[in-house]
């Protein structure tokens, strides 16, 4: 993680907040991710300014971002999956030794958040905008061990 910080806050959700965070997520900052995708770095940074005048107006492409999250930033799929509807978690890698703590993580982490949940339903206020923001970790946790699960088993059957 870098220590790449804006002077000015981007618009939060903003594709330029996307911008500027994956550029902060890779190590080197924007100097690297200028490199990474072979850009100067005032192009790159113009791409995160959503001030900058439309005649210096940059983009990305997708192969550019898909560049970023390859080095780390991946705030630009966070975006993409939310705009999407979804969300963005990274699986991870995990090896046949891997595999059976993660099943049982997946087990004990889902009953977890379940079992959070139904608490928060059953109190006086029903499930409220607070419960549901208090549950987000609780499900991303539960998700993590199945998503490495998926993608150990995506892993396998590509390599048939």
């Amino acid at each position: 993680m870098s220590s790449y910080r804006t002077m000015k806050p981007r618009p939060p959700g903003s594709i330029y907040d996307a911008i500027t965070r994956a550029i902060g997520q890779i190590d080197g900052g924007l100097s690297r991710a200028a490199e990474v995708i072979d850009r100067p770095r005032s192009s790159l940074h113009a791409a995160g300014d959503p001030d900058t005048p439309d005649r210096k107006r940059v983009k990305l492409s997708f192969a550019e971002a898909c560049k970023l999250a390859s080095e780390g930033g991946t705030a630009l799929a966070e975006h993409i999956a939310h705009e999407a509807g979804g969300v963005f978690v990274p699986a991870g890698v995990i090896d046949e030794a891997a595999l059976q703590a993660h099943v049982a993580a997946f087990s004990v982490e889902s009953g977890e958040a379940v079992g959070e949940i139904i608490r928060r339903a059953a109190d006086q206020d029903g499930f409220c905008a607070t419960d549901a923001a208090a549950s987000l970790s609780r499900v991303k946790d539960a998700l993590r061990p199945l998503l490495a699960l998926y993608h150990h088993c995506k892993t396998k059957a590509e390599a048939r």
